[in-house]
């Protein structure tokens, strides 16, 4: 059964890389009235739903699944109308990662990146769900951010812990550029992807956030995507209890400048305008 066009117009899909909000984002919109999110679907241990679980399920009844884009769209068109049954909202919202892209796809893909060759953004457009890129521009944060949360163990939190004593860490130089190259090239094709599509948004981390809420020029944007009435946008969000792990980044990373300035030259070079393709 194909995704029925209300229920597509009621879908949200959060893009972004790690570090970028998304729990925040999904839990203001859980603390609200109007939308569901379900987080990221696309984690195994999700309770709410988990399109890995289904994806291992359905080929498990389907053993002559040929992989082809109908077979693909049933699937998830499958997916999306039992998520919404499964919801005690009208409005649905859910991550994908920038590192989940590439995980559904037609048997016969080529193994590059451009983004009318990718199923699952060219899934979002077919069916008009409403994209929120969730921007940081600066991708060495996230870079800093992911290593200072895996050397804590700590990757979300609803306490105050900027003023801790810790020892700055120093980054490796080349597994930076390793991290924010890749990020910063999905954030083109994304943007490229959809940047004809009218139900797509852009908001910036940390800007979306006013203290424990959505900031308000964020709610305007979402409400008028989502055609809300007045009154309904003042539910869609509520209180955010996370608080950031790590604000102030170069107290805690001891090279950050160093490390700045040496993925700068080839962040520049990627953005520089590219001739067209053929």
């Amino acid at each position: 059964m194909k995704l029925p066009e209300h229920l597509a117009a009621r879908t949200i899909v959060t893009i972004a890389t790690q570090r970028s909000g998304t729990k925040a984002f999904a839990q203001s919109l859980n603390s609200g009235e109007v939308v569901r999110s379900a987080y990221e679907i696309f984690l195994p241990n999700n309770p709410v739903a988990s399109l890995t679980r289904a994806w291992a399920a359905h080929l498990g009844a389907h053993p002559d699944f040929g992989f082809s884009q109908d077979e693909l769209t049933a699937f998830l068109d499958e997916f999306l109308i039992k998520l919404h049954e499964s919801i005690d909202r009208d409005y649905l919202h859910f991550d994908v990662m920038y590192d989940n892209l590439g995980v559904l796809n037609t048997l016969w893909t080529y193994p590059i990146g451009l983004p009318w060759r990718n199923f699952l953004m060219g899934y979002m457009r077919s069916r008009g769900l409403l994209v929120v890129h969730l921007i940081r521009d600066d991708i060495l944060e996230c870079f800093a951010s992911n290593i200072i949360a895996q050397t804590r163990n700590l990757y979300h939190t609803d306490k105050d812990i900027s003023q801790r004593e810790e020892e700055p860490i120093t980054l490796d130089l080349d597994r930076a550029l390793h991290y924010v190259l890749p990020v910063a090239r999905t954030r083109g094709l994304v943007r490229e992807a959809f940047r004809d599509q009218r139900r797509y948004i852009e908001l910036t981390y940390p800007d979306f956030i006013a203290g424990d809420h959505i900031a308000p020029a964020a709610v305007d944007a979402l409400a008028q995507a989502l055609s809300l009435s007045p009154e309904a946008a003042r539910g869609l969000f509520g209180p955010i209890r996370m608080r950031p792990t790590a604000p102030d980044k170069r107290r805690l990373i001891a090279n950050y400048d160093e490390v700045a300035a040496h993925i700068a030259p080839a962040l520049a070079q990627l953005a520089e305008p590219r001739l067209q393709r053929w």
